[in-house]
């Protein structure tokens, strides 16, 4: 019995350490960058990073590679993220290869409950850690497909 318990208190303590290094490590620090790109909150995806300002992190801007831009969408709903790669250099710096696959609903369509379209954009972004964290130190952002949820 006791076994079990140590059992489950490490698996619990794998979980937990997890989540965290997810939420505050690179991968988290870039979902979270990644977001405020989406929104074209540019002065708080600049905050992410020591070396990107806002006016050069606009014209990244993730709306503006899709379709015909940002007037076509009337509802974003949380992304996806899926991390190709995650290599990590002799000098600690962490180069995530993701697509962050954004869930929207376009200019006319109504619906609060899911999204009616998708479209795949491919980041490649370069992570520094400093004394405050995690911090952007390079970004690039493609556009690769869009298409309806119903043809996925």
């Amino acid at each position: 019995m006791k076994r079990l318990v140590a059992g489950l208190a490490l698996v619990a303590g794998i979980v937990l350490a997890y989540r965290q290094y997810s939420s505050s490590g690179p991968v988290g620090t870039y979902q979270k960058f990644a977001e405020e790109m989406l929104h074209r909150r540019y002065d708080a995806a600049a905050a992410f990073s020591d070396t990107l300002t806002a006016g050069e992190l606009a014209k990244l801007g993730t709306q503006e590679r899709i379709g015909p831009g940002p007037q076509m969408f009337q509802t974003l709903f949380p992304s996806r993220f899926r991390i190709v790669s995650n290599d990590r250099a002799a000098d600690g710096t962490v180069t995530l290869n993701a697509v962050q696959t954004v869930l929207f609903n376009p200019e006319g369509v109504e619906s609060a409950v899911r999204p009616a379209m998708y479209a795949d954009m491919k980041q490649v972004v370069t992570m520094k850690k400093g004394s405050s964290g995690w911090k952007v130190a390079a970004f690039t952002n493609e556009f690769q497909r869009m298409d309806s949820l119903s043809a996925r």
